[in-house]
């Protein structure tokens, strides 16, 4: 089974080579990698040349010319795609040199979506912080799993089917964060027969902490996601309206300090959700306060 390993690049200069060469080692030697590189320009081009030169694998390297965004990147990176399966790796993320293996072993005997452990990495210091086992609601219930919460912590840690993607289609190019949890749902929602892998075969790099303009921005995303899923029947309406007013009280929060008229409204469409919620109530009363001491 030949695998198409797809790797999205923004200034991957510092990181990619290690993630390269983890493919390299990997026993599962059936593999082409395709990278796209999101407009950057670094030294990603000749690194990834370089180790074209040295393999007898397929390696292509595409630029985008310009930054469009992590969605638009992997589509393209799908459309290129020749195998039978695809496998993420983000240029700063590595593998351990069983994990196609494992993958190409569970799709041979029916998953269509194969998602591995993680162990998670101080980019800064080299050191792992933690081991993460894809649960077990995953495979049982991945649609109601993966509409709770973003369960699977990186694209590095999934291998599926392309025919699978080919069903689904694309990356949701409105999402620059969270895309791939969108895309795993969509996925859950055609049937997908999904897998968890034992081991941990996924390196995954955390950066330092996110600047609070980020972390709005992942709570902008949250919400954007709950607002986008508000009808779907395959989950409880009841929990499509609890989660979805959760992700709004979150956003207001954290826009009362410098936007309290987008953090009211944020709130208001929370209480749509809950009407009878008295933290959403509490959150308005505060927020409220805080405008009027600002007038």
């Amino acid at each position: 089974m030949k695998v198409s390993v797809l790797i999205p690049a923004f200034h991957a200069g510092p990181f990619i080579a290690t993630a390269l060469e983890s493919v390299r080692a990997q026993a599962h030697a059936d593999w082409e990698i395709v990278v796209v590189e999101d407009g950057s320009h670094d030294d990603t081009e000749r690194i990834v040349r370089d180790f074209a030169a040295s393999v007898p694998q397929p390696v292509r390297y595409e630029n985008l010319g310009q930054n469009f965004g992590v969605s638009i990147v992997r589509n393209r990176l799908l459309d290129l795609a020749e195998g039978d399966a695809v496998a993420f790796l983000d240029a700063d993320d590595t593998w351990e040199s069983s994990h196609l293996l494992h993958a190409v072993a569970a799709i041979a005997l029916g998953a269509d979506f194969v998602v591995a452990g993680v162990r998670t990495i101080d980019l800064a210091s080299n050191t792992a912080l933690q081991t993460i086992s894809p649960p077990a609601s995953l495979v049982r219930d991945p649609v109601l799993s993966l509409f709770r919460q973003s369960v699977i912590v990186t694209s590095s840690a999934v291998v599926l089917k392309r025919s699978l993607a080919q069903r689904v289609g694309h990356f949701d190019p409105h999402l620059r964060i969270g895309e791939d949890r969108d895309y795993w749902l969509r996925c859950a929602l055609t049937g997908a027969r999904f897998h968890g892998t034992r081991g941990y075969t996924c390196n995954y790099s955390k950066h330092p902490a996110s600047s609070m303009a980020r972390t709005i921005l992942v709570a902008q995303h949250n919400a954007r996601f709950y607002e986008k899923y508000r009808s779907l029947a395959a989950v409880p309406a009841r929990l499509r309206r609890h989660l979805l007013a959760d992700s709004l009280i979150s956003l207001g929060r954290l826009l009362r300090a410098e936007d309290r008229r987008r953090s009211e409204n944020c709130l208001w469409r929370a209480l749509q959700c809950e009407p009878f919620n008295p933290r959403i109530l509490a959150h308005l009363a505060v927020t409220r306060l805080h405008r009027r001491a600002a007038a």
